[in-house]
């Protein structure tokens, strides 16, 4: 019994001294990886200085990118869940409402690689799409104790005690491109975050992340919408992009 109330001593000590401070989150590391822009509007530019738009209505393919890059505590690769895409495309639903978008689908193509947007547009017009929305993403973790980890060391305390504070932060973007011509919009981008409270036993990065993924996704179809009226009001016949 002692030994394991020693086990069980080290192990809430180390797990309070683990993620003493915050460290917040390294921003660069994580547009770097994701190609944005630098410039101050972070590659959100006004539609209305585009030279060429789409005209409604357009076939629509979502492609979730397997985005492969270094993971550890300050950059985390976000797995795409059924329903995350789920949550997307019925953020976008209301441009088929809107009768801007006959059908919008998710383009499942294992041959296709992330940054080969060539390969992503091609696989696009082998399943009958318009334009491809390419997502993608990035996460990073900042875990840090409160002023409650102090009843760590009461092994009690490791249980019970609301110590631990997990901070994700999800960047997503998206990035639009005909299938029949060159045209591309500007890539598009939203966060989400999240904190989950509670001890350090209980307490689960993956959670955190995946609240702030969902909350990133949602913004994010906004935007596109957003974006999507507007353009396709203000554009000439999808014939004469091709």
């Amino acid at each position: 019994m002692r030994q394991l109330f020693k086990i069980a001593f080290g192990l809430t000590v180390v797990l309070s001294a683990g993620c003493a401070g915050s460290q917040g989150f390294d921003r660069s590391a994580m547009t770097e990886v994701l190609h944005i822009a630098s410039s101050s509007d972070g590659g959100n530019r006004d539609p209305s200085t585009q030279n060429s738009a789409l005209s409604p209505p357009v076939r629509l393919a979502v492609f979730f990118s397997d985005h492969e890059f270094p993971n550890h505590q300050s950059l985390r690769k976000v797995e795409w869940l059924s329903a995350d895409r789920e949550q997307l495309l019925q953020g976008l639903a209301s441009l088929r409402d809107q009768e801007l978008v006959t059908d919008i689908f998710v383009l499942m193509d294992s041959t296709v690689q992330a940054g080969n947007i060539d390969g992503i547009r091609q696989a696009g017009a082998r399943y009958g799409a318009d334009t491809v929305l390419v997502i993608d993403a990035a996460g990073a973790i900042d875990r840090y104790n409160n002023r409650y980890a102090w009843l760590y060391p009461t092994l009690i305390g490791a249980y019970l005690a609301p110590g631990t504070e997990s901070a994700a932060l999800v960047i997503v973007t998206g990035s639009l491109w005909a299938v029949h011509s060159d045209w591309q919009a500007p890539i598009r981008t939203a966060e989400g975050v999240s904190t989950i409270v509670g001890s350090a036993v209980f307490v689960e990065d993956s959670a955190a992340l995946q609240e702030a993924k969902e909350h990133a996704i949602q913004a994010l179809s906004t935007s596109i919408v957003e974006q999507l009226q507007l353009w396709m009001y203000e554009s000439p016949p999808l014939s004469q992009l091709r």
